[in-house]
C-alpha cells in the first residue's frame, strides 16, 4: 500500500503517483512519421544510418583547397604564392577554390581560410601554414554507414531530425502518441456556447484536460458532457477501455452525486482515492477492465482548481510513462513572497503566483490575472507555510 502523509491519513502524491504508475504499461503500436512532424517523438526502434556522414569529403570554410606541404613555411609577412587552377584535381603548387559545404577536390588534403590568403595575379598568396586535414570534415567522420545513430526509445529534437534528413530519411519509426479519453460529468455542466442559467456552468475542465494532454504529447479526445447518472457514467467508462488512458472530471467526493468511485470500483481496482495534496484532494487513479482490455483510469475533481492541479501531477506523468517520454521537466525560478501573503495548508498546498519585479503574489489557479508579469506556482510541503518576505521556489507547470 502506499505510504500516508500525517494529513488525515491521505496518500502523499509522490506515494500516490508511484502506486498509479505501477498500472500503467506503455504502449507498444508505432508507426512511420514524417520528418517534419517526428519533433518530441520517441523512436520504437534503432536507427541505422543508410549512408556515411557526411558522405564526401566536406569543406566547412569558405577558402582554397591546398596540399598542405605546398604551403611549408608560410606566415603573415611571408606568403607562399600558389596557382589557381580548374582542374578536378589540385596539383603540386596548385588550388582550387571551395566554398562551406564544397566537396575537398582530389590531391587536396586542407583547406586554408579565405582570410589568410590574398588574391594576386595568376593565384593567391597564403600567409598561414596549413596542416593536413585543416578545415573539412572527412567522408564518414561523424557516422559509417551501417552504424546505430539514434538507440530506440530516444526522444527526437529538431537537431535531430536535421541530421536524419542530411542522411537523406524522409520518415521515422515512432511510438504512437497514447490516446486518452476525457470525460466531463456532472448534471450542472452545460456546452461551451450555449447559455448557462441560474445552478450550471458552461463546461470548462474537459477543454482544459484536453489542452494539458495534448502538451503532454497524448492524442486527447473529448467525450459528451456525461450527467451524473450511474448507466450513462458506466457507459461512457466502458467506451474508455479502447483507449490508453480515461481521465473524468467531477464527481469524486463523497456525496450522493460522486459516483466515479463507484464505478471504477465496480469495474476493475481503485488504487488511490485521496492525496494530501491542496487543491486536488478528492482525486483517484486506478483502473477498469473488461475482457483482456484493461485501462488506467485518474477520476479529477470538478472543481475547476483541484481539477487543474490534479491533472498536472498525475494525468501528466501517466501520459509521459504511456508515450514513453522521459518525465516533464518544468523550469524552475525564486521570488520573494509579497506583501501579507500567506502561502501554506496542512497538505501539500500547490499555489499558482504572479511574479512581478521578483515578488510573488497568489491568484486563483483557474480564475481571473489580468495584470502584468509571469504566472507559475509554489509548492508548499505539508505543514509548512511561506510567509511575506520569504523567498519561494517557483515551478512553472504550464
Amino acid at each position: 500500500m502506499p505510504a500516508v502523509t500525517k494529513s488525515a491519513n491521505l496518500h502523499s502524491p509522490e506515494a500516490a503517483l508511484e502506486a498509479f504508475l505501477d498500472t500503467v504499461i506503455p504502449v507498444a503500436r508505432a508507426s512511420a512519421v514524417d520528418l517534419e512532424y517526428a519533433d518530441n517523438r520517441v523512436l520504437s526502434a534503432d536507427l541505422v544510418a543508410p549512408k556515411d556522414y557526411p558522405h564526401y569529403d566536406l569543406c566547412f570554410m569558405d577558402g582554397f583547397a591546398v596540399r598542405a606541404k605546398d604551403t611549408a613555411g608560410a606566415r603573415p609577412g611571408s606568403g607562399i604564392a600558389l596557382r589557381c587552377t580548374e582542374d578536378e584535381e589540385v596539383g603540386q603548387g596548385e588550388c582550387v577554390q571551395v566554398h562551406t559545404g564544397s566537396a575537398l577536390p582530389p590531391g587536396a588534403d586542407a583547406v586554408v581560410k579565405v582570410e589568410d590568403t590574398e588574391v594576386v595575379a595568376g593565384g593567391i598568396r597564403i600567409y598561414r601554414e596549413a596542416a593536413s586535414g585543416d578545415n573539412f570534415t572527412p567522408r564518414g567522420k561523424s557516422i559509417r554507414r551501417g552504424e546505430i545513430v539514434f538507440k530506440a526509445g530516444m526522444q527526437l529534437k529538431p537537431t535531430n531530425i536535421a541530421l536524419l534528413a542530411s542522411l537523406g530519411l524522409t520518415e521515422v519509426e515512432v511510438y504512437d502518441r497514447p490516446r486518452v479519453l476525457i470525460i466531463p460529468t456532472g448534471d450542472e455542466l452545460v456546452e461551451r456556447g450555449k447559455e448557462a442559467g441560474p445552478g450550471k456552468i458552461n463546461e470548462s475542465n474537459g477543454l482544459m484536460c484536453q489542452l494539458l494532454v495534448k502538451r503532454y504529447g497524448g492524442k486527447p479526445a473529448l467525450w459528451n458532457i456525461v450527467p451524473d447518472n450511474l448507466e450513462k457514467l458506466t457507459e461512457a467508462v466502458r467506451a474508455g477501455l479502447r483507449y490508453d488512458l480515461i481521465v473524468t472530471t467531477g464527481g469524486t467526493s463523497v456525496g450522493k452525486r460522486d459516483l466515479m468511485p463507484g464505478i471504477v470500483a465496480s469495474m476493475g481496482k481503485i488504487v488511490v482515492h485521496g492525496v494530501g495534496m491542496r487543491p486536488g484532494r478528492p482525486v483517484g487513479m486506478g483502473y477498469v477492465e473488461e475482457g483482456d482490455r484493461r485501462t488506467p483510469i485518474v477520476f479529477l475533481p470538478g472543481f475547476p482548481d483541484a481539477c487543474a492541479v490534479s491533472a498536472m501531477f498525475f494525468v501528466c506523468p501517466a501520459v509521459r510513462k504511456l508515450g514513453r517520454y522521459p518525465p516533464m521537466r518544468y523550469p524552475t525560478g525564486a521570488a520573494i513572497v509579497a506583501g501579507a501573503s500567506h502561502i501554506g495548508h496542512r497538505s501539500r498546498s500547490i499555489t499558482k503566483v504572479r511574479v512581478q519585479d521578483g515578488r510573488a503574489m497568489p491568484v486563483p489557479t483557474v480564475g481571473p490575472t489580468p495584470l502584468e508579469g509571469e504566472y507559475t506556482y509554489v509548492i508548499t510541503p505539508e505543514n509548512g507555510e511561506h510567509g511575506e518576505g520569504e523567498k519561494v521556489e517557483l515551478k512553472y507547470f504550464e
